[in-house]
């Protein structure tokens, strides 16, 4: 681990602290089941919608900056823990490509590599 990754480590915890209220709002309040409930519950450019592509974009974020080895994983991991928001977002996501195949798969990927490294962290 290098300055670089701290400096990574702490402009990403500047981005997700910045973004506290949506970080609340997906934990304690995001709650469809589908793409089709996302679609209909938070439509058009709600603040609500807003929310969510914070959220899955921050993470988006982080999978490609981990995917990429730009930042170390386990200093990353010791803060953040996109499981929890992975598991909500999931199911509207897998929606989602349907007709964006691609769409938070560096998310989806981070999630991954977050329950991987959290078993071999308990070994």
């Amino acid at each position: 681990m290098v300055n670089k990754d701290v400096d990574i480590l702490f402009s990403l915890y500047d981005i997700y602290d910045r973004n506290r209220e949506s970080i609340l709002w997906f934990l304690e309040d995001f709650n469809a089941k589908s793409y089709e409930a996302y679609k209909q519950k938070y439509h058009g450019t709600s603040q609500e919608r807003c929310h969510f592509i914070r959220v899955c974009g921050f993470f988006e974020l982080s999978g490609t900056l981990v995917k990429r080895r730009l930042i170390d994983t386990n200093l990353y991991f010791d803060v953040f823990n996109p499981g929890p928001f992975w598991q909500k977002a999931k199911s509207t996501i897998e929606g989602m490509r349907e007709t964006r195949p691609f769409i938070y798969e560096n998310f989806e990927l981070l999630n991954e590599m977050k329950l991987k490294w959290a078993k071999r962290r308990t070994k």
